[in-house]
């Protein structure tokens, strides 16, 4: 036969959180603050940078004249 799970009541008449169910909530505030600060860092690498100049080369690929006249 299962034992029954003991659970603390506090004073106010709350019963508390076990272990376990701290550890799961810390664990998902944590992935989503790390979420959170990707997005955050995300956003502000794309306003900092211009990703269209910086993998451009010189030039266009397709504008004709083969790979020398996108130096020129």
């Amino acid at each position: 036969m299962a034992r029954r799970k003991s659970f603390v009541i506090d004073p106010q008449g709350r019963r508390r959180l076990t272990r376990s169910e701290k550890i799961g909530i810390g664990s998902v505030a944590t992935l989503i603050g790390v979420a959170a600060l990707g997005v955050v860092a995300g956003i502000l690498l794309d306003r900092l940078l211009d990703f269209d100049d910086a993998l451009d080369a010189g030039g266009e690929w397709d504008e004709g004249g083969g790979v020398g006249t996108r130096w020129q």
